[in-house]
């Protein structure tokens, strides 16, 4: 007698946006009230009216979620889809190359990173640099490991072993860049991208382990807090060793910290500025002022805010705590009516993003699992907004159109026969 139907793990319940929202950013967001800056930062801007009116911005991206949930899609739910080998390594090469133009210097260098490890310096940033318009293509990676996920879980094609060693690598050279140049977010966008992108089709086989996955949020601050500290002892312990009587005590005063600086950052700027709203796109799209090329011609005709924004953070903030959250940026650039109407609109198209998600279509696979990015970093760090969020766009954009045309006249692939109900 056949068991039920394997659940897929796209249903579970914790990956819907709108529990992501209140039951994880607004918990975090409210707990802030609690948190004592003295000590940490020169103005302290928190409570204020611009603290709770964060709160009416993410019930806003809450209630654009829900407003695009209650509009059902309509249609079959789709096949999965079918990824070329072409598709994998025109968005593999790119990357790897990017990363040998930008940490390659690194191999002449190797007493850098030996005085990481001993404590003596915290990164390699100022030894060497980026290259704009050919590094950033490390992003292309993030794409990969979407299409690596989804060409694995879908299980219409074999897969290379060339794919798979490709995701290896990146994943392995995320893991060095957070170690040299301290940027974790290398690391967690190629995991949360890869995690979100592979639920789509994976199969939840019995009743346990469902139960066991939906407990996932008990256990993911703790996974979460450990890898911080992991990530700390090696980065910054060294510096803070004497202010604190435990590695596991500053890690969790840190980590609390980013997030309770960022909202102060954020609202600090908009009390110390009285120009805002601008109105034009340079905090909420920070991307478009940073790109070769476009980023002159805007300053040109419109000015750059930018720049004293730079200054607010430079003069009050802490270079490690000078994030200013995704929320109050998007405030500076549209004023309180523009945000709230703005988030009403992201939290619309992660909605639609998350049922097209669900039932298999081309936009909610390739994007949802990038919007989940967005909301978990969102209390920092306006990810859509940033200079990184364009090469991924481009490399999501290629996947589109590969899938696209492998649904329209491929030939050579394996047939696919749905006999799990996963589809259903």
């Amino acid at each position: 007698m056949a068991g039920p139907a394997p659940r897929r793990a796209a249903d579970l319940w914790w990956l819907h946006p709108t529990r992501i929202v209140l039951l994880a950013l607004l918990p975090v967001y409210l707990a802030i009230l609690a948190y004592d800056f003295s000590g940490v930062v020169k103005n302290v801007y928190i409570p204020s009216g611009l603290y709770f009116f964060g709160i009416v911005l993410l019930l806003a991206l809450a209630a654009g979620i829900q407003w695009a949930l209650a509009q059902p899609l309509q249609g079959p739910v789709a096949m999965p889809p079918q990824l070329s080998s072409g598709l994998m390594l025109a968005l593999l090469v790119p990357a790897l190359l990017s990363y040998v133009v930008w940490l390659g210097p690194l191999l002449g260098q190797p007493h850098l990173l030996l005085e990481i490890v001993a404590g003596e310096r915290a990164e390699v940033r100022d030894a060497i640099s980026t290259t704009p318009g050919v590094t950033t293509f490390t992003q292309f990676g993030v794409a990969y490991a979407i299409a690596y996920a989804l060409k694995r879980g879908a299980g219409r094609q074999a897969m290379r072993a060339w794919e798979h060693a490709g995701m290896a690598l990146l994943l392995g050279l995320a893991v060095f860049r957070a170690f040299a140049w301290a940027e974790r977010l290398a690391v967690i966008e190629m995991l949360v991208c890869f995690a979100v992108a592979h639920m789509a089709y994976l199969p939840v086989a019995s009743p346990r382990r469902w139960r066991m996955a939906a407990a996932v949020p008990v256990v993911a601050p703790l996974v979460l807090y450990l890898l911080f500290t992991a990530s700390e002892y090696f980065r910054s312990w060294d510096y803070y060793v004497d202010q604190f009587d435990s590695v596991w005590a500053f890690t969790l005063d840190r980590l609390i910290t980013y997030y309770a600086t960022a909202a102060n950052n954020g609202i600090g700027m908009l009390v110390d500025d009285t120009r805002w709203p601008y109105y034009q796109g340079a905090f909420a799209l920070e991307w478009t002022y940073i790109m070769p090329g476009l980023g002159q011609l805007l300053d040109a005709a419109f000015g750059n805010p930018r720049a004293a924004a730079s200054v607010w953070l430079a003069t009050y903030a802490r270079p490690e705590f000078n994030s200013p959250t995704a929320y109050f940026r998007i405030v500076l650039d549209l004023g309180y009516l523009g945000a709230v109407l703005c988030l009403l609109a992201i939290g619309y198209l992660i909605g639609r993003a998350y049922s097209g998600f669900r039932r298999g279509y081309t936009f909610g696979l390739l994007m949802y699992p990038v919007f989940v990015l967005f909301l978990i970093e969102s209390l920092r760090y306006n990810y859509l907004g940033e200079t990184r969020m364009v090469p991924l766009a481009i490399g999501i954009a290629l996947i589109a159109i590969d899938i696209r045309r492998m649904r329209h006249g491929s030939v050579g692939q394996r047939p696919y026969a749905d006999q799990s109900g996963l589809l259903g």
